[in-house]
């Protein structure tokens, strides 16, 4: 059953003021239900919902995210070697995220990946999670419990792109997964991710990667947050 959330709840959840998630509501700008005179929040709803907002959201808001836990370990840390995988093959979105669950499968982080691929491609049936510039972050709609015992994020390139459903009609290159333990630690991560993302000249770097340790340099260099 989908987890519902009232406003006060939502509003803690996402780091708002009542105000204005109420004020986002009224004008629709935010997944909402009015029943009688009080708006309800679909947990699932708002997390698509903040996902996409990465993509066009000021540097400022991601700022404030991230504050909310100053100790959140940064993303260099969380992109272990084993899993990254510099060069996927697949032509199609089912295909990647088929690879994509292959990497942790390989490290030896679990010994099914369909749980994980399964929730992947039911959080992409939904909503892609194709975001402009050849970036994509699928995930799991919820942090599946017991799967990963700490914060991880994948990454995988594909050279010649994907087309994974971004907006702009842009192929996918740049494959980050976020491998979450809770739903706040995911949102912080997506939040980080955001910012990087934005750094000047990065997609040049990330498609001119030549080994693992390149993209470890490049997010160490990045990571001023």
């Amino acid at each position: 059953m989908e987890k519902i959330l009232t406003l006060k709840e939502i509003a803690q959840y996402i780091k708002l003021n009542e105000r204005t998630v109420l004020k986002l509501a009224n004008n629709n700008e935010i997944p909402a239900k009015k029943i009688g005179n009080q708006w309800r929040f679909v947990l699932s709803k708002v997390n698509f919902w903040l996902s996409h907002q990465i993509d066009n959201v000021d540097t400022s808001d991601l700022n404030g995210l991230i504050a909310t836990n100053p100790n959140i370990i940064p993303v260099s840390r969380l992109i272990h070697p084993q899993l990254i995988n510099l060069d996927l093959k697949s032509k199609d979105k089912e295909a990647i995220l088929d690879e994509l669950s292959d990497i942790p499968l390989n490290a030896g982080i679990f010994e099914d990946k369909d749980p994980f691929l399964s929730a992947m491609l039911d959080r992409e049936s939904m909503m892609s999670t194709a975001l402009s510039n050849g970036f994509a972050i699928p995930h799991p709609r919820y942090p599946i419990k017991g799967l990963f015992h700490e914060p991880r994020v994948i990454f995988g390139l594909s050279r010649d792109g994907v087309d994974f459903g971004a907006i702009d009609g842009s192929k996918s290159h740049f494959f980050f997964v976020s491998c979450a333990t809770s739903e706040a630690n995911h949102l912080r991560i997506l939040a980080k991710l955001g910012k990087f993302f934005k750094t000047d000249g990065i997609k040049d770097k990330l498609m001119s990667l030549n080994n693992k340790d390149d993209l470890s340099r490049i997010l160490l260099e990045c990571e001023t947050f």
